[in-house]
Parts: structure tokens; sequence; C-alpha cells
């Protein structure tokens, strides 16, 4: 039987952080970012305007969420696992074998975790693009430049990228429409590879553990700087 290729590190980094997802929801400076958004958003049609909207009221509604997830690479990765999202700042996902992978939230900071070597890396959490959706509140008009918004066929989506970095890469979020619900995002790094998490069967707005978000009880081996 053929195994499937592993996903790498990087590409676990960056579609663990998107969600989401995701090098791509905008971290700029707030003023350059705000004036590149609010052209941005003059350039949208009223029912575009309103898409975001409804994207925004809908983002901001949800307060906790747990699923599991399928994430695939056009590159041949897969992985899958589990999803806990405790907003603000928190979430946490939990690879299943082979995948050694934990990336955990916890409102400052995230950690990728590689339970094989032991390994941790630690990134500010703002300076990831997963901090657009679990910030405390989500919006178009702020630090973020949207590329792109396309409704069709009962589903919409947009796709976003970082107003100071628009090498860095995209991200788009991919909804199910009437009623709104966030079906997945997908990723295209500055290398060119697309990945895209899926959410299978999510569960909103029940108690999530704070133990969840919690990484003082790893063993780790060896502490590295992030990948730039």
């Amino acid at each position: 039987m053929s195994r499937r290729p592993r996903l790498t590190r990087r590409a676990l980094l960056t579609a663990g952080c998107t969600a989401a997802a995701l090098t791509a929801a905008g971290f700029a400076g707030p003023g350059i970012a705000r004036a590149q958004s609010q052209e941005a958003l003059r350039a949208l049609s009223p029912d575009q305007v309103a898409a975001l909207s409804r994207i925004e009221r809908y983002l901001n509604d949800i307060k906790t969420m747990q699923a599991r997830f399928v994430q695939i690479s056009d590159n041949g990765g897969y992985a899958e696992g589990e999803v806990f999202v405790d907003r603000p700042g928190h979430m946490r996902f939990d690879y299943d074998p082979p995948t050694p992978v934990l990336l955990i939230a916890n409102g400052l900071t995230l950690l990728y975790y590689d339970k094989q070597l032991k390994e941790a890396t630690f990134l500010p959490l703002w300076e990831t693009p997963l901090w657009f959706l679990i910030r405390e509140e989500v919006r178009f008009d702020d630090n973020v430049e949207i590329v792109a918004i396309e409704e069709a066929l009962g589903t919409l989506r947009v796709s976003l990228q970082d107003p100071d970095s628009p090498d860095g890469g995209i991200v788009t979020l991919v909804f199910t429409d009437r009623p709104l619900t966030l079906q997945k995002w997908e990723l295209i790094d500055p290398q060119g590879i697309a990945t895209q998490v899926s959410l299978i069967n999510p569960v909103y707005g029940q108690p999530v553990s704070d133990d969840l978000f919690k990484y003082h009880h790893l063993e780790v081996h060896n502490k590295r700087r992030p990948e730039r």
C-alpha cells in the first residue's frame, strides 16, 4: 500500500496558522493598512460590502469551536486531526499520527511542537496569520487587504493578504451560504504551494477546557527560532 506524503513543517505551520488560516491575513502597521483597506473597500460593490459585514458578524459571534479537520496540499501532503478554538486568542491543532505535530495559541504565543523530536518553536501570536481569526474583534477594515470576494453556487469566498507583504501569500476563507458557515480555508504560500484545511462536523458554543491551551507540561529537548 502506498503511503501519502507527509506535510512539511513549513506547510503545517502555515496552514495551522490560518485558519483559517493561514502567511496571509494582514499584520501591517495600522495607519498604512487602514488606508489601503479603506481604498479597497471603496472599490467593492454594495453587495460585496454587505457580504463582508455578514462575515464579520458571523466570525465575531463564534466564541468557541471544536471540529475534526482535514489538511491537504497540492504537493501530495495530507494530515488530519482535531481543532479547538476559544476566542479571543486561543486555538489548538492536534494532528493525528503519523503527523507528530501540536500547535497551540495561548493568547500571546503560538507554539509549534514536534512530539517525536520533543522540539518546540515559539512565535508571537500577532505575527501569525491565525491572529486575524482569533483576535478579540475580527475586522476587514484594519490590517488586512481584501484581494477578492466571490459568490457562486451557494459558496462565498474571501481572499486576504498582508498589505505590507503582498508576496507573502494569500489566504482564502470559504463559507457555505444561507446559513453562513465557515467550511474551510485555503492558503497559497510564497512558493506557490496551495494547502486547504477543511472543517468536519464543527460544534459551536460548547465549553472548551482551558487545559487544552497550556503547554508547560510538554517535554521539550530543544527550542528553535522560527524560520524566516
